[in-house]
């Protein structure tokens, strides 16, 4: 799932500007995340998102006052913006007494009412007002003192500069707004102060289409969320990758700014063409309490996402990872919580369909080409359970009407997922193999064949040999899985375990010695000889 990201610190002469970094922005990337993550994601291929757009990936900058492109004022001049920034009152009195250029600015077009600003230095910013400071004045980026002073989250001073006639509406080059900025930093009042002075809830920044609703719920601001509902902020507004304020709260896992929106009248079921909706959204972004809210107000159960990703395959993330080798190549997979089993026995209680489908394999980016790849096609919740070895999972999905013998498209079953097709890697620990290998076994007691190939004639043999699953081997073993059984690369269990298939990343050249041994001894044929080239 993509989700959707932005970030701003805004700084002043290359100085970052005085915010704590909790207050100075929110970040939500552009990634896949199930959490897409994100930003967030928080994929479908949050997340988060926070993907959609939700990221954690590309983030902007409010630029302020750093780089010098037009002429700088006399040097007598930049004393006043000089005595602002080193806090020196005395000398800033002096200079405006004795008729100083109040709206003189540093090569950035930086003036002295900015650093008051930055400063939150509300008596020199009050002194050179006063004195007929410009506090419209933009530096080359755009950012204006009142965008600095809501940076800083002053309700004084952005009081003071609207009084001061301040341009609640000023536009920085990336289109951003000082009520975006305060949304963002969190101060309720404000926000109110800007509405006040016909602040424009709904406008828009440049990149990608946010209003300064959007950026509250991405920052988790729910009184600021609701001051902008009170404002008259578009609820339904979208950004220009199709997310809604009750998509990023999805990402986020924002409850109570959820209510707020939904009783403004956002609809629970909107989506995204690409993301699906808020449900898909939390879900993929591994937001099980968000998700849980939604479906007890209402939320379709089985709607899915572009690929044909639905709830109850995202609250099933260690199947996906385990199938689409994901969390190795991609790290923000990995923050999202590995068991979401209160989603998975919401979703049921719900109606979600168990034999739900995915329709399209993920982006290229989110697989490994090292993998015993099975196609994420075809997949249902019962086969990511079986991936995840969670025997109480695969319990549950039966139970809810499961059907055991379905397979992926490539002719995956159950018991190759739980035997370590499609995986790179070995499971993390012992406990994890003994889990596998009971997975195993229920596949087998439902049914499964075990010697049956997956369209790259790969058994479940060949899954775990390949992942130096020791154990599980010697249980397929046990019940009958031909030991010498070979892919449509010609490749046995024990060429696999020797490592001649292609690996990439930690993996290479892989060899699982102690599996070799075990393959051998339990009555593999013997590898051919390595070829020896001739001239």
């Amino acid at each position: 799932m993509d989700i959707e990201c932005g970030n701003s610190l805004p700084k002043l002469g290359g100085v970052p500007a005085r915010i704590k970094s909790e207050q100075a922005g929110w970040f939500l990337c552009r990634y896949w995340h199930l959490s897409k993550p994100p930003r967030p994601r928080s994929r479908s291929g949050t997340p988060p998102n926070l993907g959609g757009e939700l990221c954690l990936g590309l983030s902007w900058l409010m630029l302020a006052f750093v780089a010098a492109t037009t002429f700088a004022a006399p040097a007598d001049d930049l004393r006043l913006i000089d005595a602002v920034k080193s806090s020196d009152r005395a000398a800033v009195r002096s200079l405006i007494e004795k008729r100083g250029d109040v709206n003189a600015a540093q090569p950035d077009g930086t003036t002295a009412v900015a650093w008051a600003a930055n400063r939150d230095d509300l008596e020199t910013a009050d002194f050179l007002i006063r004195a007929g400071a410009n506090v419209n004045a933009a530096n080359e980026y755009g950012v204006t003192p009142l965008a600095l002073a809501c940076t800083n989250r002053s309700s004084r001073m952005v009081e003071r500069l609207l009084k001061a006639g301040a341009n609640p509406n000023a536009r920085q080059w990336t289109g951003e707004t000082p009520l975006m900025i305060c949304a963002r930093t969190g101060n309720a009042e404000t926000v109110k102060l800007l509405l006040s002075y016909e602040a424009n809830p709904n406008a828009k920044e440049n990149e990608q289409g946010h209003t300064a609703l959007m950026r509250a719920v991405a920052a988790k601001h729910s009184e600021v969320v609701r001051t902008l509902i009170e404002g008259r902020a578009d609820v339904r507004a979208r950004s220009n990758g199709g997310f809604t304020a009750l998509l990023f709260a999805a990402q986020q896992g924002d409850i109570a700014s959820a209510r707020l929106l939904l009783a403004a009248g956002a609809d629970i079921n909107e989506a995204t063409p690409k993301n699906g909706t808020a449900l898909v959204v939390a879900a993929a972004s591994g937001r099980e309490d968000f998700a849980i809210f939604l479906l007890e107000n209402g939320a379709n159960p089985n709607a899915s996402d572009t690929y044909g990703v639905t709830a109850l395959h995202y609250a099933i993330p260690r199947g996906i990872a385990g199938i689409d080798s994901v969390s190795v190549v991609f790290r923000p997979y990995q923050e999202v919580p590995p068991d979401m089993q209160k989603l998975v026995k919401s979703l049921i209680a719900h109606k979600a369909n168990p034999n739900a489908t995915i329709a399209k394999d993920f982006p290229p980016y989110s697989r490994s080409p090292y993998a015993l790849q099975t196609s994420l096609v075809g997949v249902t919740p019962f086969l990511l359970a079986a991936a995840a070895a969670d025997v109480g999972l695969i319990r549950t999905l039966l139970e809810a009407g499961a059907d055991p013998q379905m397979k992926a498209r490539d002719g995956a079953t159950a018991l190759m997922m739980a035997a370590g097709v499609g995986r790179i890697d070995e499971r993390e620990n012992e406990q994890e193999e003994a889990n596998a290998v009971e997975a195993a076994k229920l596949a087998l007691m439902l049914g499964n064949d075990i010697n049956a190939p997956n369209d790259k004639g790969r058994t479940a043999l060949h899954g775990a040999a390949w992942t130096g699953a020791n154990a599980m081997v010697e249980f397929l073993v046990e019940k009958g899985a031909n030991l010498n059984a070979k892919d449509r690369g010609g490749h046995t269990p024990l060429a696999l375990a020797a490592g001649l298939a292609p690996r990439g990343g930690d993996s290479a050249s892989l060899v699982r010695e102690s599996t070799m041994a075990l393959l051998q001894r339990l009555g593999a044929q013997p590898l051919p000889p390595p070829r020896t080239g001739t001239r």
